[in-house]
């Protein structure tokens, strides 16, 4: 995609593994040699990390932009790997120019917890490829019941269990829920389905390729995405793409990255949430056109264009010394 929109004055150099080449994209590949001596990378104008955890560091002439995109590990670890977490993220944004993060959130939750020694942060919200007018097949595991649809990796942080149980209050539908499940969290998953005897209603395919994603976004009647921590939550665009209702929770960047176009749960009560949904469905059919077109809307703020506009700008201003 930064390829694609951007202009031809910058020239672009991918750090790629070995024996992995790109068509028109130029590379370099990665060697043990320059990982743990970064002085004998070549130097370039900017080296732009796009994680914060890289496992090569350019060398020092080069000015360097690193990219967090969330610190969840304060919610998921315990306290002696928050502490090794947040050390190497201190030594990674000591060691960088520039600091850019993919959320306010993000950038908040920084400010919080690292010591930034005067550095400034950007926000530059993540870019997203959807065309909702694509054609898809629909999935041979789907049936013609109306459904609701969520996916991630099954971590306890996705918080998908709070789902299940409120199907009882939806026995014309189905919830699909995508993504790797075999993790100890998803075999939890998959018992409690069996216990609430729901199997033949709530569908764990796994790892999903694209066209069923994007079937499954265009075709539920809800995106349903309970989450208790995302740096940004790509997947509420990609659903808001399609102009579908989106319920979320209302923890860490979720409420930023939805705004005024999704719905928030106060709690994960049950019958709070079986009413809830209920509810907003019955508006959004209601104002069905006005409402999805102004979640589609809503989802244009989140182009490529618009993310790699932002990090052609900055690229320019750090090669002019600006």
């Amino acid at each position: 995609e930064l390829v694609t929109h951007s202009v031809d004055d910058l020239n672009f150099i991918f750090l790629t593994p070995k024996k992995i080449e790109f068509e028109n994209i130029k590379s370099v590949n990665v060697s043990f040699q320059k990982r743990y001596f970064p002085s004998l990378n070549k130097t370039y104008d900017v080296w732009h990390s796009l994680q914060q955890f890289p496992s090569h560091f350019p060398n020092k002439k080069s000015k360097f932009i690193l990219t967090v995109h969330d610190l969840n590990f304060l919610i998921e670890k315990n306290e002696t790997k928050k502490l090794k977490y947040l050390q190497r993220l201190q030594k990674n944004i000591d060691r960088a120019d520039y600091i850019t993060t993919i959320s306010d959130y993000t950038k908040k939750t920084i400010e919080d917890n690292i010591n930034l020694r005067g550095k400034s942060i950007k926000t530059i919200y993540n870019g997203i490829a959807v065309n909702s007018n694509c054609e898809v097949i629909k999935p041979n595991y789907v049936s013609n019941q109306k459904f609701f649809f969520s996916i991630g990796i099954f971590k306890e942080k996705k918080n998908f269990h709070t789902l299940l149980s409120l199907m009882k209050s939806f026995e014309d539908y189905h919830l699909i829920i995508a993504g790797d499940n075999d993790t100890p969290y998803g075999k939890q998953v998959q018992k409690q389905i069996n216990d609430l005897t729901l199997a033949d209603r709530i569908i764990l395919p796994g790892k999903i390729n694209d066209n069923d994603k994007f079937w499954l976004y265009k075709n539920c009647e809800a995106f349903l995405f309970p989450s208790l921590a995302e740096g940004f939550g790509m997947p509420v665009i990609e659903a808001m793409n399609f102009g579908k209702p989106v319920f979320l929770s209302k923890f860490t960047s979720l409420p930023e990255i939805g705004g005024d176009s999704a719905f928030y749960f106060e709690n994960f009560d049950e019958e709070y949430m079986s009413a809830f949904i209920k509810s907003k469905l019955s508006y959004y059919h209601e104002n069905q056109t006005n409402i999805s077109e102004q979640i589609k809307k809503h989802a244009e703020k989140f182009r490529w264009e618009n993310c790699i506009a932002q990090y052609i700008k900055l690229y320019n201003k750090i090669i002019k010394g600006n």
